[in-house]
């Protein structure tokens, strides 16, 4: 995942990123997202927030057509002193 400028500023201080804001498929679920960042990536998550967007509607020549909407999800870790007191 790529961090901005302030989350590399923060992660080079701090060795730590707070927030991070991905997109994902709208079927998955908060809990699905966090097993997934838990188990692949070994991050804790202290909360999740997801907005679902629908796609943009567009036109061609042939006629109007949608594109796939996505889901957004907005995930905040613990600092990894409160990672390693949680069993």
């Amino acid at each position: 995942m790529p961090f901005t400028e302030q989350q590399q500023k923060t992660f080079e201080a701090t060795g730590h990123v707070g927030n991070v804001a991905f997109k994902t498929t709208p079927r998955v679920g908060k809990i699905e997202i966090k097993q997934f960042l838990e188990r692949v990536y070994g991050l804790k998550v202290a909360a999740i927030q997801t907005v679902n967007y629908e796609g943009k509607k567009k036109r061609r020549k042939t006629g109007y057509f949608l594109r796939s909407g996505y889901k957004k999800a907005y995930v905040t870790l613990k600092p990894p002193s409160e990672a390693a007191q949680t069993p």
